[in-house]
């Protein structure tokens, strides 16, 4: 079992929100990518309401070590008052892709290449 990665997941109100974050998160070498869905439909309590709402979904895959520093920055650029922000340990995946994560996310200058997906 692998717990070194991560997929931290988030909502967010609009397609741009969802993209800005995550284009921010990839430069910064926060995450070695960031995939967005929706619109989803969301309900849960809010002002002592429930509340419906049509969100963004994006899944941030990044290093275990790293999560507090995504938390902070997802937080910096988040719209919401109190954001979801979850991790879920990636438990397992193919060697080529986790070693491409692993280049993804190093500040030293490394270039990262594409893996074959």
């Amino acid at each position: 079992m692998n717990t070194n990665y991560v997929m931290i997941v988030t909502t967010v109100p609009t397609e741009n929100d969802a993209r800005r974050i995550a284009e921010q998160l990839v430069t910064e070498r926060l995450a070695a990518c960031a995939q967005m869905d929706g619109p989803i439909q969301s309900i849960y309590h809010w002002d002592e309401q429930i509340q419906h709402d049509s969100e963004f979904r994006l899944s941030v895959k990044t290093s275990s070590s790293r999560i507090g520093e995504v938390f902070t920055a997802i937080r910096s650029l988040h719209p919401y008052q109190v954001p979801q922000l979850v991790a879920f340990p990636i438990c397992a995946g193919s060697v080529d892709y986790l070693d491409w994560m692993e280049s993804s996310i190093q500040t030293d200058g490394k270039t990262s290449k594409k893996p074959n997906l």
